[in-house]
Order: C-alpha cells, then structure tokens, then sequence
C-alpha cells in the first residue's frame, strides 16, 4: 500500500469516528474453423485456408545429420544456431491481424508465432490511440532439448500455414477463425494453433508437439508469459502499485509482489487452475484446460526503480508434462482484457476474485463493493453517462440513510440539550467517579437518551464508505469515462488549466476537491452555534481536501453531491427538531423529564414573591 493510501484510510476512519463530535460542536471462455481472408477484405467463406502438407520425414533433417559446418557457407548466425539446435526455421516474415468486436491483435511469425499487440479497442491510452497489452514478449514455450539446450519458441521464426499475411475480421456472421504456426523440429515439428472468438477478450492457444520422440527432455516444458504488462495509465506509480502475480492453485490464490531492488521467485506444485499478472485495470492470464494434468508454477517478481518510479515486471511459468512416447496436444485459454467482474465471471475459474483484491481492506469491503458496482452498472444501462449516475447514485444512498442519519443528528441534540446537567454532575460528584457514572446513567434513563446514538448510525455507515473509495478508485467501470466540461475522464483527477502558474499546482487545477471542501465548509457554517469553535469548521475540510486532491474526479463528484444533499437534509432534520431554533428534547425524551423546568420556574416565582 503507498502511504497516501495508507494516510487516506487513516483519516477516513478518524473523519467517521469523530463526525458525531464534530457535528455537535458546530450544532452543538472448439468449434469448427472458420476461414480467413487477404488483408483488406472481411473473411470469405468461399475460400478456405488451404492446408499446407505435412512435413515428411524425407524432407526434414535425417536423424544423423552431416556435420553444420559442411553446409555453413553464407548461412547467418541465428540460422547456423537453428541447425545446430536441430530446427528449421521459416526465412520469411508473416503476420497475421486478427479484429473482433473487443481487440486487434497481431501475430508474427517472426516472433514464434506469438502476439506482438494485443490492442483492446473499448479502451483509451491517455496520450492517444488504443490500450496496447504487449509491450517486450509475452506468450511463450520453453523446454530443453536433447543437448541441454535451452529452446524458446520467440527466438524462431515459425512457418505459417497458409504461406501469406492474413487479416481476419471476425463478427456474428464469422465468429471463430483459427491461425495456424509450425516449427520444423528434426523429424517431427511443434504446432502452435490460436482460435479467436468475435465476443471475447480471450484466444484458446493449443501447443502440439508431433514426432519429437526424446528431444525434449526432462519430460516437461513451460508454457510462459514473459515481462509482466505495460503501465497504461498517467499516473505510472499508482499503475504499478496495483501489479502483482498470481497463481490460482486448488481454490487457494498465491501472490507474489516485487520487491525494488530484487528478483523474486516463488515455485508451487500441483495442478495449477490459472496463472496470471495484473495492472490496476487489466490482466493477462493463462488457463490450462480442464482437463490437462499440470506439474506446478514459478511465479518471479522484478522491481526496479526508473525516473524514481517503482517499475515492477512479472513472469509465470506454468510447468506442463510431456511424454516422449506419444503426440502431445495442450490447450490454454490467454485472456488479455480489462478487470472487469462480470467479463471475468463468465469464464468460470474465478478470475474474477482479482477484482478489488490489492489489499486487505479491498479484500474485506469487496461484497459492499460488489454490491455498489452491480447497482452502478443498473443505472448505467438507463443512464448512459456515468457522471449522472453517481449524481442519481448519490440521491439513492442519502435517502436509504436518511433514517440512521436522523438518528445520529437526534441523538447528537438530546445530547446537546443534557450537557448543562452533564456538567452539574461532574463539578458535583468530582471526587466520587463511581457516583457520577451512576448518576449520569440516572439521567441518560430519565431522558431516554443513548450516548452512543450519534456514534452507532456513523459505525453503521462505514463499510458502505470504505465499500465506494474502493469502487471509485480501483475498478474499471469509470475508466475514460467524460461527464462535463472539464472532467474527461472519472477514474483520474479533474484537470482544469487556468492559464496563470501556481506554486504548488503548476498551470492547473483539480477543480472538484476545492468544490468538495468549500460545501464541506458551507454546512459546517450552517450548524455551528459556537462561536469559540469557528477554527474547527476549517479543519476536516483542509484534511479532505488534501487527501482527496489527487484522487478520481468520480470520487470527488460524489462527495460534493453527497455534501450539499447533506446540507439540505441538515436543514430539514434541524427544523422538525428545533421549530423555534433552540435546543430542545425530541420526541424520545421521558416524560419524567418535562415537570422540572416547570419546578424551577415555581421555585423562582416564589422567591420573588418574598421579595
């Protein structure tokens, strides 16, 4: 947790527990495989991607090859590598772009047939252009072959089937198409297939090895994702706090965070339901199928320190078996995509714990959080701009407290109203607490009053506090989401230029924690009827306002709706309660309370009378 965080919860806490207080002074997831098409047409159905004839025993390298160096002349040093390693690599580069409803991706041969982008075409980068998942590697297949020597699929330039660049376009009409790589590997070959699907973040990648016998040792191999995933936001430090990975192990989720300065590597055994690594908004993750049998994973966690940001970079290694004596074919599910809860679900692995769980609070407020999120993708579905649904939200959560709230604000006045008498009692019995705590009891039960009254409503109302800083902070649902002017976008703090420097703030300003702490004051300004407490109305508000200012504008907006319907709900409760504007006991007060006042007035009658 980064200490703003850690300040800003610290407050939130002490700001909830004190507000009676502070109130009372100023008031007192196969299918067949469809074709594809050539790069500028959608995909036709009428020509089917012819498929490229098995590689023959006769036409790959015999079992005892002639020495390499007989045959080196003008051949280059990474092809004079492939031969020594047994492998026979395409000379030509090809690329394959696959666009659904969701993403864009390429596939290049040249990289072992893995993905080189992975663009999610909902998502914005905040300098232009869409979200980019692949940044350096990413997907690969690593094993040791025969001679110890370490092999990776990227460093090979694998044939693709079919001969050409391709571009597939897939939709309802042509929802699945699958790309086709092969690696000529002595007598036999690896095969890497992808199937896309038009309505998902995910591609089903199935590795095959065909005719390899004991070339791969050790009988096992990796299948990997390399060098974690690229910041995608402006605010590269809070992007990096949130990355973490994660192996998901027998219902049991494993973490690994990185340490600067360090690498960290973390290796379990047993059957491995997903692996994946995370940013604050998306995820990569691996999924063996179901059926597969898996040896373990190694999590390893790098974080070093660039342009004084924590950068943090992670890889998994989903540890598979191989078996000499057979063919072996491996599926795997890579989901590429945002953090979203309901995306995450539908692949029922339980992907979806990631969401809201950075930190041991998110972890303990997450079933509020879940519930507000659902109630904000309802109105969402009525109302298209999320900066009104956090108005509407706003209204609907003011009104399902307004009852603990008129409590709090009930008791907090008969309180009020018992502090001359309160006072009486201490200056009386000073010497005997074990009398005054009776006494005050005496007349709490008098009164019908609970000391606790202001406090308990408060308490209620925390889990629903900490439940909406962390939806509005750290789920994805506002991300590039724009409401007015110039709030463009609800997951990051309003920016407004004001064309002059400031000190502190340069040639701009966050508008809506400024708005937020004036309403804050504003109201402190209605209720306060001391005027020896003027000062104290100035500091929860300049607490808020420092906290609050470099988070989310949703946030903020929120907040300050929040505080001027609290203004008026103030307003209202302070008039049903004190009709002539000065304190007096509700309705809840006993009725043995109501003849003393009447006493006194007699008793004062009388000594005038004997004057």
């Amino acid at each position: 947790m980064d200490k703003r965080t850690v300040i800003g919860i610290i407050l939130i806490v002490l700001i909830t527990m004190l507000m009676p207080y502070y109130q009372k002074w100023l008031m007192g997831p196969q299918p067949p495989k469809a074709p594809s098409v050539a790069d500028t047409a959608a995909v036709d159905t009428t020509h089917p991607v012819t498929e490229p004839p098995v590689i023959a025993p006769e036409t790959t390298m015999a079992e005892t090859p002639a020495p390499v160096e007989q045959h080196s002349k003008g051949l280059t040093p990474d092809t004079l590598n492939s031969l020594r390693l047994g492998v026979r690599p395409d000379s030509v580069t090809r690329e394959v772009v696959i666009e659904n409803k969701y993403m864009v991706v390429h596939l290049s041969n040249a990289a072992g047939g893995n993905p080189t982008l992975w663009e999610l075409k909902k998502y914005k980068y905040y300098l232009g252009g869409h979200v980019n998942l692949i940044e350096d590697n990413g997907l690969d297949v690593v094993f040791t072959n025969q001679d110890g020597k370490e092999i990776r699929l990227q460093n090979f330039r694998m044939f693709l089937e079919g001969g050409s660049d391709q571009k597939i376009v897939l939709d309802e009409a042509h929802p699945t198409a699958q790309v086709r790589f092969y690696l000529p590997v002595q007598n036999g070959r690896i095969v890497k297939t992808y199937e896309f699907h038009y309505d998902k973040y995910s591609a089903q990648v199935t590795v095959g090895f065909e005719g390899l016998g004991r070339y791969v040792i050790n009988r096992r191999y990796e299948f990997s994702w390399v060098n974690g995933l690229p910041s995608t936001e402006e605010n590269v430090r809070e992007d990096y706090s949130y990355a973490r990975a994660f192996a998901y192990m027998a219902g049991d989720l494993e973490t690994l965070d990185a340490t600067k300065g360090k690498v960290e590597v973390k290796e379990f055994n047993g059957r491995v339901e997903w692996a994946a690594v995370r940013t604050k908004y998306f995820l990569a993750a691996a999924i063996p199928a179901a059926s597969q049998k898996t040896n373990g994973v190694v999590l390893t966690a790098r974080g070093y320190e660039r342009n004084k940001i924590f950068i943090k970079k992670y890889d998994f290694a989903i540890d598979m078996p191989y078996s000499p004596e057979i063919s072996q074919v491996d599926t795997f599910t890579v989901y590429l995509g945002p953090l979203d809860y309901d995306v995450l679900k539908q692949y029922k692995v339980d992907l979806q714990t990631l969401v809201m769980n950075k930190d041991w609070y998110e972890r303990l407020f997450r079933p509020f959080s879940l519930l507000i999120l659902a109630a904000f993708k309802l109105l969402h579905k009525v109302i298209p701009n999320y900066g009104w649904v956090l108005i509407i939200f706003s209204i609907l959560i003011k009104l399902i407290l307004h009852p603990l709230t008129k409590k709090s604000y009930q008791s907090m006045s008969e309180m009020q109203y018992l502090q001359p008498k309160l006072a009486e009692l201490r200056e009386k019995y000073k010497n005997d607490p074990q009398r005054l705590n009776m006494e005050m009891m005496k007349l709490y039960k008098e009164h019908g009053v609970n000391p606790l009254g202001g406090c308990l409503p408060t308490l209620l109302q925390m889990p629903l506090l900490f439940a909406l800083f962390i939806v509005f902070r750290s789920t994805i649902q506002l991300r590039g989401q724009p409401f007015i002017g110039w709030i463009t976008d609800l997951s990051r703090p309003d920016t407004l230029n004001i064309g002059i420097h400031l000190p502190l703030t340069g040639n701009s300003i966050h508008v809506l924690p400024i708005l937020m702490a004036a309403t804050m004051i504003w109201q402190s300004k209605m209720t306060m009827t001391d005027p020896k407490q003027k000062s104290m109305m100035y500091i929860m508000p300049v607490f808020m306002l420092f906290i609050f200012y470099s988070l989310p504008s949703g946030l903020n907006l929120y907040y300050t709706i929040f505080n001027l319907l609290s203004m008026v709900q103030t307003y209202m409760i302070k008039k049903k309660m004190h009709p002539n504007g000065k304190p007096e006991l509700a309705t809840s007060v006993s009725s043995k309370a109501t003849p003393k006042p009447a006493a006194k007035s007699g008793k004062g009658g009388s000594r005038k009378k004997k004057k």
